[in-house]
């Protein structure tokens, strides 16, 4: 399972402090912090928007 930040889609994110609230992650791409992250468990579905606007625009062409 992957950890991907909620903001960018990038894989790039890591805890940064836990305890009595909970994980926080920090997104080293798009400097996300936060408790919320997406689990993935297909690493292909991974990646930024603008990755998969490219693969989908070249399938379309």
């Amino acid at each position: 399972m992957l950890l991907c930040c909620p903001a960018c889609k990038s894989r790039d994110i890591f805890p940064v402090a836990g305890g009595y609230m909970g994980q926080v992650y920090l997104c080293k791409s798009c400097r996300y912090r936060g408790s919320f992250v997406l689990e993935i468990d297909d690493p292909e579905s991974a990646g930024t928007a603008e990755e998969r606007e490219s693969q989908e625009n070249q399938v379309r062409n």
